[in-house]
């Protein structure tokens, strides 16, 4: 045999017994690019997929210093024999019930203290109940989010670790060489803590997702709406990048679709069904920031933008009423452009002021321990959050772990474009009928948060000890008071 990772006939099983370093079950575009990252870093890697025949096409089809470190697995149980002790496999197959399917399958072939590692985007509750359930029966578990796609997965992607925190010793140096590198050559991951810890963090790092590709995407409508053609978008945000301080993966992207084409020469944006897909990490953290009673309007108005473009058919409809809301396009001077960038800078600023305080808050109810400033540095490479401001980020929590808020690490650049923010943002409000859901969500937060005193929150304190006795708090006594009030009905 040319190669002794195809499972030939004549491989018995005893020679392939406990060879491979670590387990990948899941022959799809991440599990296999994942494989191929680890089998390049030198370490052996077993192979076991529902459809067999397909993990051998994809052996056969690798070069043959990456085959040496490859072995497909058609029965669980041999794919089991053939790892090393403590077993480490990886769950590559979609989240919810056929991982469900896989943790039964290996419950059935692995024995005490190994390790089950799941990399799916499940609810950190989830993963919470999986940790316990698996280390109650004496297995070891491990809720690893992975971010970067599928260029990640081969190249170094960014992992988000959680789970029985012994684990990490064992499985640490596959996972630290697959991993991304930042610029100081720290892999771009950290065992973030306990039980869904690491799956917590990736459901904010998607949350901060949705909200800063939305402020892009917020940007491209006020520009094109201001009479720009796609070109010159794309020439306004190459020059921002040039400028660094927003310099990033998303950023990256927005030019490339900006200035995409179809086969006819036409940009692409114009032959796009505006209707924005999602698989419910965003929405899982916007009802857990709400339940947790942490305020992040921002990351909750990304995940209502996206709700927003899926009633098409219903926007279309309104539009036919004669209920013309629509207007013409707005001008922007260059001072406006200007103002849109310093609007963008502040806004992304308060989206990771968000995600952060709700990691905080999430962090102290589950006891997970994280370490918000090593979390923060796991997303300077592979992922898709990765660009300039996660630097100064990290820095200002290794500085300061107290920080009230990160805003307040950006004073500089909040005092120096809060003005131009609100002036551009109000001049297109006011003038245009382009929605800003997470533009004006974030204008809001970085308002409210620097105020001492929220006037509204003083008359509906009042409104609710009027209807229902509630009672309200006094800024010169303590304790609940209520106020004589005349009969309203």
């Amino acid at each position: 045999s040319n190669s002794f990772c195809t499972l030939l006939s004549n491989h018995t099983r005893s020679n392939r017994t406990m060879s491979c370093d670590v387990g990948i079950i899941g022959a799809g575009v991440m599990g296999s690019n994942l494989a191929l990252n680890i089998a390049e870093k030198g370490f052996r890697v077993a192979l076991h997929n529902r459809t067999h025949s397909k993990t051998v096409d994809f052996i056969n089809a690798q070069p043959e210093e990456l085959k040496k470190n490859l072995e497909g697995f058609e029965k669980a149980e041999d794919f089991a024999a053939g790892l090393k002790v403590p077993r480490k496999v990886l769950i590559l197959v979609p989240a919810g019930k056929a991982t469900d399917a896989v943790i039964d399958q290996m419950r059935s072939v692995l024995s005490k203290n190994d390790i089950i590692v799941d990399t799916g985007n499940a609810h950190f509750r989830e993963q919470d109940a999986r940790a316990a359930k698996l280390e109650g029966e004496g297995l070891r578990f491990l809720a690893m989010g992975i971010s970067g796609g599928e260029e990640g997965a081969r190249k170094g992607p960014a992992f988000f670790p959680g789970g029985s925190l012994s684990i990490w010793d064992d499985i640490k140096p596959i996972v630290e060489a697959a991993a991304a590198k930042a610029e100081d050559g720290r892999p771009c991951v950290t065992m973030n803590g306990r039980g869904g810890a690491g799956t917590c963090v990736k459901m904010y790092h998607n949350a901060g997702e949705y909200a800063i590709l939305q402020i892009w995407g917020e940007v491209f409508d006020i520009l094109r709406g201001s009479g720009k053609s796609n070109d010159e978008v794309a020439a306004i945000l190459s020059e921002w990048k040039k400028r660094g301080f927003l310099s990033s993966y998303m950023l990256d992207i927005s030019i490339e679709a900006a200035k995409a084409r179809d086969a006819d020469g036409s940009v692409l944006t114009d032959k796009v069904l505006d209707r924005i897909g999602s698989k419910g990490t965003g929405l899982w953290s916007a009802q857990e920031a709400l339940e947790a009673g942490v305020p992040a309007p921002s990351l909750a108005a990304a995940v209502i933008s996206r709700q927003l473009t899926m009633y098409k058919s219903e926007r279309v409809a309104n539009a036919k009423t004669g209920i013309d809301v629509i207007t013409a396009d707005v001008p922007l001077t260059d001072a406006d452009v200007e103002g849109l960038y310093h609007a963008t800078v502040i806004s992304i600023i308060a989206c990771y002021a968000q995600m952060f305080q709700c990691l905080r808050v999430l962090d102290e109810s589950f006891k997970f321990g994280l370490d918000l400033p090593k979390t923060i540095a796991t997303f300077r490479a592979g992922c898709i959050l990765q660009g300039y401001l996660l630097k100064p980020m990290t820095e200002a929590f290794e500085k300061d772990p107290n920080l009230s808020n990160l805003m307040c690490a950006f004073g500089e650049e909040i005092r120096a474009g809060i003005a131009p923010f609100r002036s551009v943002i109000g001049k297109v409000v006011a003038s245009s009928s382009t929605a800003l859901p997470v533009f004006t969500a974030s204008l809001t937060y970085v308002n409210a948060m620097f105020q001492p005193t929220l006037k509204y929150g003083q008359l509906v304190s009042l409104q609710r000890d009027v209807f229902g006795r509630h009672g309200f708090e006094r800024v010169d006594k303590e304790g609940k008071h209520n106020h004589e009030w005349p009969e309203l009905q």
